[in-house]
């Protein structure tokens, strides 16, 4: 039923991607409005500031006072902000030219929130689903974005402006998006603050901005650039990224991260002294497409943790991915123009504004502090002296969480008689504490084959066959 609800959730954002992308680069909404006589800022940026800026508000109503009013409402209003695009259009034709610019205007205005509200949305609902689950859905989303898009251009391009938010609403209420997820927080990722997180978002992606502007450039397409939505190294680049983390066992959020660099540098050296281009642009699309899974499983990682506020780390998250993206690819021009493409003059400028990214990505976080250690922290500060003795109750705390940190330290001192790795020793300690499978691989962030890996590796060290007899050997 997971991989079921996946393919469900990979949909429901695929068709949004599919209408983003092809509101200007098949529907041509921005020479649309140049006919009825608009000739202001990009078409282009006018939605992504107001993209930008929907997720930002709604990170603050979703913080917990505001979260109950507002939830119920927020698919509605994201499908009718949506139809108000291809109504105002529809409408604009009618009126004069000054009220039906103004009328397309306010249209993509609207349809630009209504877009941001339900990938938020999503979002949340990615928070509610296993590790695993989120990879698949991050491998999916493009290939079902390209599959629509391909439909959409055969039949009619702007039927997807009506399509589009009406079956991602359908989609989004079949997978209980429609439904508050649960208050109860996980426990938190130890000593790692969240700005830290939001600082790493916007490195990467400003960093994956200019390489990604660079490759029309270094990669010059034997297509139009219209069609190169659908391409398909991007696409693939994905889905195996996200066949990596679900199938290979060794896969966390900690070597997931490192693994990215050896592909970014592989680039690197096959754009320098191979004239061979495929090559350097796979290992490129990879590195890129391992970082960014790697970022929004952390993204949903803290939103998971965050309980009753996953609606505002999912919206903040996202209004800084978007902000750092739009301010590395697009450059405002006076007349109109929407995408901003470096020419020969400035590749070198460009390449290394990324690189320098990446290195500072690399420097802000090395990826040690991963989602790995669990429970009491051992090695946490005692309580300072002469606190001891304020309240009876909060001895009594402070006793219990001592007892249970000596009984956590004892089993790691017994784990340690049979060599298990530090991943294992996690494992062992929560299957000691009678966790699930399910619980197992939302905590640690793993997929149930890497859970399955480990286990058999920690029953054949131990001397047991199952669980039982794993709690026998430390009873």
């Amino acid at each position: 039923m997971s991989a079921a609800k996946s393919i469900a959730v990979a949909c429901g954002l695929g068709l949004i991607f599919a209408w983003m992308e092809s509101l200007f680069l098949h529907y041509g909404l921005a020479g649309r409005l140049a006919i009825k006589g608009y000739s202001g800022v990009s078409p282009v940026l006018l939605f992504l500031a107001v993209h930008s800026l929907t997720y930002l508000v709604t990170g603050f109503l979703s913080m917990r006072r505001f979260s109950v009013r507002y939830w119920d409402g927020v698919p509605v209003a994201g499908c009718l902000f949506m139809l108000f695009l291809p109504v105002f259009l529809f409408f604009s034709d009618s009126l004069p030219s000054g009220p039906g610019t103004a009328a397309a205007v306010s249209g993509l205005f609207f349809s630009a929130a209504g877009a941001a509200l339900f990938i938020g949305r999503w979002g949340v609902l990615l928070s509610t689903l296993l590790p695993e689950d989120v990879a698949l859905v991050f491998g999916l989303a493009p290939l079902a974005a390209t599959f629509f898009i391909h439909f959409f251009v055969f039949f009619s391009v702007p039927a997807l402006l009506f399509a589009a938010p009406l079956f991602t609403a359908a989609l989004l209420y079949g997978t209980g998006g429609w439904e508050a997820p649960g208050n109860e927080p996980l426990p938190p990722l130890p000593n790692f603050p969240i700005w830290r997180l939001a600082v790493f978002l916007f490195c990467f992606y400003a960093a994956n901005g200019f390489l990604l502007s660079l490759i029309p450039v270094l990669f010059p397409p034997s297509f139009p650039r219209a069609d190169q939505i659908s391409d398909w190294v991007r696409s693939l680049s994905a889905l195996g990224a996200a066949l990596v983390f679900r199938f290979y066992p060794h896969a966390n959020l900690r070597n997931f991260y490192r693994g990215a660099f050896p592909f970014i540098a592989a680039a690197l050296f096959l754009l320098t002294f191979s004239p061979y281009r495929t090559p350097a642009r796979f290992t490129l699309e990879g590195g890129l497409a391992f970082l960014d899974l790697y970022a929004w499983l952390l993204l949903v990682y803290f939103a998971s943790r965050a309980g009753a506020g996953r609606g505002a780390v999912i919206n903040f998250g996202i209004f800084i991915i978007v902000f750092a993206g739009t301010a590395a690819n697009y450059h405002v021009f006076p007349h109109g123009a929407d995408v901003f493409y470096p020419n020969e003059s400035n590749i070198a400028s460009f390449a290394l504004l990324g690189i320098f990214l990446l290195l500072l990505v690399l420097a802000i976080w090395d990826g040690r502090e991963g989602p790995i250690k669990l429970g009491p922290d051992a090695s946490s500060e005692k309580d300072p002296e002469g606190l001891r003795g304020e309240i009876a109750g909060g001895e009594t705390e402070r006793s219990a969480e001592e007892i249970e940190k000596e009984q956590d330290m004892a089993l790691r001192m017994k784990l340690m008689e049979f060599n298990l790795t530090r991943q294992e020793t996690e494992i062992a300690l929560l299957l000691l504490k009678g966790a699930k499978d399910l619980n197992i691989c939302s905590l640690l962030y793993i997929s149930r084959n890497t859970l399955k890996y480990h286990l058999r590796n920690i029953y054949r060290k131990t001397g047991s066959s199952n669980r039982r007899q794993l709690k026998s050997i430390f009873d």
